[in-house]
């Protein structure tokens, strides 16, 4: 086919969540194919980004409970909106871009004492993921078009073919058919004359001889 079936299995191997024996399977799969290693690429940046941009690290000590443990925010969060992206990774880059935005904007409010810091990714790169992810979609998009086509033109070809297969068998079946009444109709012929001839010869012989 024109383009990988293994959408699923990526993510799942991105995110970490396959058995050891798939997982490396998959690693597998990702170096000897370049679509998908440009696909786990994506989907590493995206996670990374998630969780640059949603993970508050500059929380104030005073909302810190004493004897919490210690969970990272979000964890259920970043699987499905990696898992989103792996469904549509332009519609999750520019969402990832207005989120990621917001939060720094949201921060800033929230927290105007806090020091300020250098944010992981710059505007720009944001904006050039977005636009790569947007492009790298759009291409596999194309691609799955560009297949199911090509297997639409494969089926209607087949069809052609069996549809005149048809169309060959019906003419050779009406031309057996013809052959076979003009052979009988000869043959009937043949056998009317034969009659006729029959029926006039006893006449002819019993006519008296012309006398002189």
């Amino acid at each position: 086919m024109g383009y990988c079936e293994r959408d699923v299995e990526l993510t799942d191997w991105v995110l970490g969540e396959l058995p050891a024996e798939k997982a490396r399977e998959v690693e597998r799969h990702v170096t000897q194919c370049a679509e998908c290693a440009r696909s786990a690429e994506r989907l590493r940046k995206l996670q990374q980004t998630l969780t640059s941009h949603l993970t508050d690290r500059d929380m104030p000590a005073r909302l810190v409970f004493v004897g919490e443990p210690a969970r990272a925010p979000f964890a259920n969060f970043w699987g499905s909106l990696v898992r989103t992206a792996a469904l549509s990774a332009a519609a999750a880059a520019v969402f990832l871009a207005i989120l990621a935005f917001g939060s720094v904007s949201l921060k800033s409010r929230l927290l105007p004492a806090a020091t300020p810091r250098e944010a992981a990714l710059t505007r720009a790169e944001i904006q050039d993921f977005v636009k790569q992810a947007v492009a790298e979609q759009a291409a596999l998009e194309r691609k799955q078009i560009e297949a199911g086509n090509a297997q639409l033109a494969a089926s209607l070809r087949q069809e052609q073919a069996a549809g005149l297969s048809r169309v060959a068998r019906q003419l050779d079946y009406v031309e057996t058919a013809q052959n076979t009444v003009w052979k009988q109709m000869q043959q009937q012929n043949e056998y009317v004359s034969l009659i006729a001839r029959n029926s006039l010869q006893p006449a002819s012989l019993s006519k008296p001889p012309a006398r002189r």
